[in-house]
């Protein structure tokens, strides 16, 4: 007879470490996602997005069998903020739906037009998208969007983990910096493939703007706009109040800056800066420079507890990163293009701005389907460019084009709940931490709204996920303990 000699409590501790490792192992390849996903030119290219798409529900089916099997449990984060994941169910929802089959008489209170479309082409088959196939994968995207939403508010469930998913999305800009300033220094030329998984076919030559391994200098401007955003919210939660007795404390203290992790970040957050300049985006730059300034005086204003070392440290931001360091690497060429840009440059862009609302007034309500722009606007192209137009340069206008009014209330509630939300713990808490991400959430989201009125960086999968993180990241601070893992 064998006899089981250990007790119930040691059997509880092994099941409990067991569980623990496990999470880990999920969080770091969740974590590992944002390192990969700029990599491949912002996986905007189909099979980045497959790969995107699949890890991101790996991630999800292994969450649920955890939470099934007892080895992982719902934070409270999911716990009490259905209400956001609710409003970003519903604009995935409605692109479903976008793309199913429904009668013409139902179809004709949606979408008039597209029930006329269909009708002249004697169609078999009557959907609200004007091509739903396309509808269909840019509803798989949206789904994998959602559930990255969803997974980050279950496994960020510490302040530990919150630092590490910072420093991941810190690290992974970095990478893109680096790769940006070598390969435009170097004047190496690179290949990629658009629709395999090998890396050929495409070759990229440095043109004088710095691009990574992006294929759009303003969409790396986008990442590395979003990413000093929380580099600059990590540096905020290590800076206090300090009050020295004797010069040895003053010394010590000034040592651990230079020698220290602040140092390091502060280092990685000015190539960040050199890399942003070299992109010589000019709404990218302005976007930094513009966010950083309003969330700056919006933190000051509602945190209780912004030291004078923050205020320091933000005003150093501006006139050291972007004033000194960034006129050494073409901050004076930026400036050049804001200056050359004219409404005769820009009449084209205005164009297509013209003849997509007029597109949208025609869909206004239901939209002409997910992902439709680029085949759609041909036909409504009045003047403006010859060439090739896949997106309108303008988030805005494209949202709500392939949405519609409809597609998009979702989408703008759960912005306005997000940013509500983080300026109430801006208000109210004191950890270090918390406050320093609910400022980079804030900075990065007002940098990328203000982006996206002349660029489509929300339509870059690698973009668009961080920037979905971003918008959970204020639910996930609320729900956090100011001393929890910290």
């Amino acid at each position: 007879m064998i006899v089981d000699k250990h007790s119930p409590e040691q059997h509880s501790h092994v099941a409990h470490t067991v569980s623990d490792r496990i999470s880990s192992l999920l969080f770091i390849a969740y974590a590992g996602l944002f390192i990969w996903l700029p990599v491949p030119f912002g996986s905007k290219y189909p099979w980045a997005i497959s790969v995107m798409e699949i890890w991101i529900f790996l991630l999800a089916i292994m969450v649920t069998l955890l939470l099934a099997s007892g080895h992982l449990h719902l934070s409270d984060s999911y716990k009490q903020n259905k209400t956001p994941i609710v409003l970003l169910s519903l604009t995935s929802l409605w692109i479903g739906f976008q793309c199913m089959p429904i009668p013409e008489s139902i179809l004709a209170i949606f979408s008039p037009v597209a029930a006329a479309t269909f009708h002249d082409m004697h169609a078999q088959h009557m959907s609200i998208s004007l091509d739903p196939v396309i509808t269909w994968l840019q509803f798989l995207k949206a789904l994998a969007l959602l559930l990255l939403f969803i997974v980050t508010l279950i496994l960020v469930n510490t302040q530990t983990r919150l630092r590490w998913l910072a420093y991941t999305i810190v690290g992974s800009a970095f990478i893109q910096a680096i790769a940006a300033i070598v390969l435009e220094l170097s004047n190496i030329p690179y290949a990629i493939n658009q629709y395999t998984y090998s890396v050929t076919n495409q070759i990229i030559q440095p043109a004088g703007r710095a691009m990574g391994f992006y294929s759009n200098p303003d969409h790396l401007a986008g990442l590395l706009e979003m990413s000093l955003a929380v580099g600059i919210g990590l540096l905020i939660s290590m800076l206090r109040s300090m009050h020295f007795q004797n010069w040895q404390q003053r010394l010590r203290h000034y040592s651990q800056i230079l020698l220290g992790p602040k140092a390091r970040l502060r280092i990685i957050l000015i190539i960040l800066c050199i890399a942003l300049v070299m992109t010589h985006s000019r709404m990218g730059n302005s976007a930094f420079f513009i966010s950083l300034i309003i969330a700056g005086a919006i933190f000051i204003t509602l945190s209780r507890h912004a030291s004078k070392s923050v205020v320091i440290f933000l005003i150093s931001m501006m006139v050291l990163d972007i004033m000194i360091v960034g006129s050494w690497f073409g901050f004076k060429k930026v400036i050049e293009r804001i200056g050359n840009t004219t409404v005769a440059a820009e009449a084209q862009r205005g164009d297509v701005y013209e003849d997509t609302l007029s597109m949208i007034n025609s869909f206004k309500l239901s939209g002409i389907g997910a992902g439709n722009y680029f085949s759609t606007f041909p036909a409504y192209k009045q003047q403006g460019p010859t060439y090739y137009i896949d997106h309108v340069h303008n988030d805005y206008l494209e949202f709500l084009l392939e949405l519609g009014v409809i597609g998009c209330t979702p989408l703008l509630l759960l912005l306005l709940l997000s940013m509500r939300t983080l300026l109430h713990e801006l208000r109210r808490r004191r950890s270090g931490l918390i406050l320093g991400m609910n400022f980079a959430s804030l900075m990065g989201i007002i940098a990328i709204l203000i982006h996206s009125g002349v660029d489509f960086n929300l339509q870059v999968p690698a973009n668009a996920a961080l920037f979905t993180t971003l918008v959970a990241l204020p639910f996930v601070c609320h729900t956090l303990k100011s001393g929890e893992g910290s």
